[in-house]
């Protein structure tokens, strides 16, 4: 330990708290290696009284697994962090530190009384080109250590600076690769019957670039024009001039049963971290009641995907 002749000391009513981890101030880097910029959300304030002889020093102790050089693990093994305390005062050397385990920084300095504010900032680090599923749910413990061992102000004041997670990371979502029309082979007044009518199968909705770091991802088929028969996969059509009267459009599932999802929200089943995933596919037909009471005229009607991530 170096002796100063002359240097400053961290008086009792330095203001020590857990700020919480803020995670929602980041959006995870696309590549691996690549980081956030640093963040907190907020700072400790602290007073430096003068004294005639000091090595004061402050320092952080962070319960985690230290995966190298100033990184440490998160509950997601795709997810690294890391940390810099910055001291606020010139009267420290270094100002600030990002070296690990104990980031510290000594009070060197001798100059006038003053008021200023420790930062322990962090920010994440990608580890894995796929993020596996699940939320950050644990980050290390950090404390603020703060020694005055040469008997000017109480020799280590201590306290809990970063342990409780406040919210969780912003969720980008996937691209959707979706057609904008699926037409349906002409249906001639001759061919009418009761029931599905020119099954087509439409084309693979490909979810692409879906996030990592969250528990799933859910999507639903909504009926912009509301349905005639939801539990049959059936759709309203447009209504109006030149379009018919009782003739429908049904959803099915691939095997060419109803689908019975319309306006619910359905779990992706094969959801396993960031990449890309398919819809299960689908198929869609016309849907007649009553074949004698249709006329003739277009049929059109619409449906939206939304995603929900949970």
């Amino acid at each position: 330990m170096i002796n100063y002749a002359q240097a400053n000391y961290i008086g009792d009513d330095i203001n020590i708290k857990d700020m919480g981890y803020d995670l929602d101030a980041f959006t995870l880097p696309a590549t691996v290696g690549d980081s956030t910029g640093y963040h907190d959300n907020s700072s400790i304030t602290y007073h430096e009284a003068q004294t005639g002889s000091s090595t004061g020093y402050v320092n952080l102790s962070i319960s985690g697994t230290l995966l190298g050089d100033n990184l440490w693990a998160t509950s997601n093994p795709g997810i690294g962090i890391q940390y810099r305390l910055e001291s606020g005062s010139a009267d420290f050397t270094p100002q600030n530190s990002e070296t690990s385990p104990d980031y510290r920084v000594n009070l060197t300095g001798s100059g006038a009384i003053q008021t200023s504010y420790f930062h322990v900032r962090y920010r994440l680090v990608r580890l894995l080109d796929k993020i596996p599923p699940g939320k950050i749910t644990s980050l290390p413990i950090v404390t603020l250590n703060v020694h005055n061992p040469e008997g000017e102000g109480t020799p280590l004041i201590s306290g809990i600076v970063l342990s409780k997670i406040t919210s969780n990371i912003k969720t980008t979502a996937c691209n959707i690769d979706a057609p904008t029309e699926i037409k349906l082979p002409t249906l001639y007044g001759s061919d009418l019957v009761n029931g599905a009518q020119n099954v087509t199968k439409a084309p693979t909705i490909m979810l692409r670039n879906c996030p990592g770091a969250i528990d799933g991802i859910t999507y639903k088929f909504s009926a912009v024009y509301g349905t005639h028969a939801a539990e049959n996969g059936v759709l309203k059509m447009v209504q109006g001039e030149g379009y018919a009267n009782g003739v429908y459009v049904q959803i099915q599932n691939a095997d060419g049963s109803a689908y019975k999802n319309v306006n619910a929200s359905v779990n992706l089943a094969d959801y396993n971290g960031s990449g890309d995933y398919a819809i299960p596919d689908f198929k869609v037909a016309y849907f007649i009641d009553d074949a004698n009471t249709v006329t003739a005229g277009n049929v059109k009607t619409a449906i939206e995907i939304n995603l929900s991530y949970n």
